[in-house]
């Protein structure tokens, strides 16, 4: 009966020693900050803070851009075409597309611009183009 006890302590310490481990990884786990590894868009908003990386909508033009601080890690927003011209806003997905400007773009807007996109400068005041079926 000596043995058969001695095994079965054996067999508990080991349990209760992996449950120990087990509680030590899930507590080492809890404390990494692995991100939620999922984008989240959020409408764009003056006089709010924002960090590097976030993605941000312009509510007027549904245009989504990267928050890009010139300085540090976070900037406060001021409106979307002050923050693109400080260089703190960036366009996302633009690449291989035509992007209109309805000013002229300043030089930090034409560094952003990626290879092989085409810029179409525009006047707000001009007639508005309407097709041939409509007239």
């Amino acid at each position: 009966m000596a043995i058969q006890d001695n095994l079965f302590e054996r067999l508990y310490n080991v349990i209760h020693e992996n449950q120990l481990q087990l509680a030590r990884l899930a507590n080492n786990i809890e404390q990494l900050d692995l991100g939620k590894g999922m984008a989240t868009l959020t409408d764009y908003e003056s006089n709010h803070e924002y960090k590097r990386n976030s993605l941000v909508v312009d509510r007027v033009t549904e245009t989504v851009y990267r928050v890009t601080p010139r300085n540090g890690t976070s900037y406060t927003s001021i409106t979307v075409e002050q923050d693109c011209s400080d260089g703190n806003l960036k366009l996302v997905g633009f690449e291989s597309q035509i992007i209109p400007f309805d000013h002229e773009p300043t030089q930090y807007e034409i560094n952003t611009v990626p290879d092989g996109a085409m810029v179409a400068i525009y006047s707000p005041s001009d007639t508005p183009y309407r097709p041939a079926s409509q007239e």
